[in-house]
Parts: structure tokens; C-alpha cells; sequence
């Protein structure tokens, strides 16, 4: 066997070690997320549903202080069409010891496609939004 082929062979290996890597990394993140995005997701439909003493229960401690139930009805009620999402679309998702984070998309029932993030921490053993942007890329 010429060193040409060696090398072929050795480049196809790395590749495919690398793409499996990449995958095994993938479905861990995906998994580890899969809890503080349920919280993200029930959060939505309850401000969409109007249940919005369920979805402010979603809050943090410091997000409830930034912003009060009252605050955070009245938001919704501002914008209903933020909080009607039909669909969320996360290109970037983390976990860490700090918290969790989603950066994506939400498209809202009229089609329209929004920016929107999360920010999620661990209180009393529960994921807790610590804040969350609709339709700005902040």
C-alpha cells in the first residue's frame, strides 16, 4: 500500500472519529438542555393562554423583581402577538454551572419569524427564567 493511500485512509479515520465526536457532543447538549427548554416552552404557552400567574411563576426571583406580575400582564397584554408563538427554533443552546442560555427564533402565529433569547438558572432544584428578550436580538 503506497503512503498516498495510507494518508487517505488516516484523513478518513480522523474525519470520521471528528463527526462522530461532534455528534456525541451534540445529543449531550441536547440533553442537558432538554429540562430548562420545556421551562421556556410552557412559559410561552401559558403568556399565550393568558394564564399569566403560571407564566410569571416561571420567573426567578430577580426577574419577579425587575418585573412584577402586574408589569409582566400588562406586557403581554401590549403584545399579545410576541407571546402567541407557533414555533421556537434554538441555534444556540448552553449549560453550565451558572445557568442555561437559548438564542434563536420564535415564529409567532402570523408566520413572522422574531428574534428571541433565555436565560435560565437553577432555584431550589428548578429551572428559573432569569430573563428573556421577544422580537429583540438583546
Amino acid at each position: 500500500m503506497g503512503w498516498g493511500k495510507k494518508i487517505g485512509i488516516g484523513c478518513a479515520s480522523a474525519f470520521g472519529l471528528l463527526a462522530v465526536f461532534v455528534i456525541i457532543v451534540f445529543l449531550v447538549v441536547r440533553t442537558l438542555t432538554s429540562e430548562p427548554e420545556q421551562v421556556v416552552r410552557q412559559f410561552l404557552t401559558d403568556a399565550a393562554a393568558g394564564n399569566y400567574v403560571a407564566a410569571h411563576a416561571a420567573f426567578s426571583v430577580p426577574l419577579k423583581e425587575r418585573q412584577s406580575l402586574d408589569a409582566f400582564t400588562a406586557t403581554v397584554k401590549s403584545s399579545p402577538s410576541l407571546f402567541a408563538v407557533a414555533d421556537t427554533t434554538f441555534t444556540e443552546r448552553s449549560i453550565d454551572t451558572a445557568g442555561a442560555k437559548f438564542v434563536g427564533t420564535v415564529t409567532i402565529q402570523a408566520g413572522t419569524k422574531v428574534p428571541a433569547s433565555f436565560t435560565l438558572v437553577k432555584e431550589n432544584d428548578a429551572w428559573k427564567l432569569l430573563e428573556y428578550h421577544l422580537g429583540s436580538k438583546e
